[in-house]
């Protein structure tokens, strides 16, 4: 669809629209997160998502979280945002938020105390959405000096000095892509996964459309 001229995409996602019959339902339920790269190439995917955000998506409720978190470097509005997103049933601005807690529950020492209540599977599924071609990789921005500050306090050697990297002999664990890794405690886990969100997350921002 990508590919398609924009008066041409822009008639398919209306036609679709009305052919359901239900024209507001179609907004609220429309899964926009893979729109997301689109923004600046097809003006019609632009006003698509304006649409959505109106009728209460909460994928584009998300997507302008994001916007105004890490782009905008509105804090509180944007994880008011996400968070509300959250809560309407977007399983990535759930993650989102959690991890945002997370990270935001570091402690002098570099250790994160607010622990989320996701199985790790569940996390490594989420970061191979994350860390997906489709959604990371954009430069054009600075991260908030707020999430900044958090990020650079989180201290990612944790497991070095912990009692879990000294079990003999190792334990391991698979993740979703069949790889293996050394088995962390909580602690350990947690922290790392702090770090490497950190470290991702604000890849996955995009501009949000003008509104008129």
């Amino acid at each position: 669809m990508e590919n398609l001229p924009p008066s041409m995409l822009h008639k398919i996602l209306s036609t679709v629209a009305t052919m359901i019959g239900r024209e507001d339902h179609f907004y609220r339920s429309a899964n926009l997160i893979y729109l997301n790269d689109w923004v600046h190439e097809v003006s019609a995917v632009r006003t698509f998502r304006l649409k959505c955000y109106r009728s209460g998506n909460p994928e584009a409720i998300y997507l302008r979280g994001m916007y105004e978190f890490f782009i905008l470097h509105l804090v509180d509005e944007g994880r008011e945002k996400i968070h509300l997103a959250g809560e309407r049933g977007c399983e990535l601005a759930q993650f989102v938020n959690g991890m945002l807690n997370l990270a935001f529950s570091v402690d002098r020492r570099g250790i994160v105390h607010n622990y989320p209540a996701f199985t790790r599977q569940h996390v490594y599924k989420m970061f191979q959405i994350i860390c997906s071609w489709q959604l990371s990789g954009h430069w054009d921005y600075d991260k908030p000096g707020m999430f900044l500050s958090v990020a650079e306090r989180i201290d990612p050697n944790v497991p070095c000095d912990c009692w879990c990297s000294h079990i003999d002999p190792p334990e391991f664990e698979v993740s979703l892509n069949g790889s293996r890794s050394r088995w962390k405690c909580d602690r350990c886990f947690w922290n790392c996964a702090a770090w490497d969100f950190c470290d991702e997350i604000h890849l996955t921002a995009r501009a949000w459309p003008i509104e008129d």
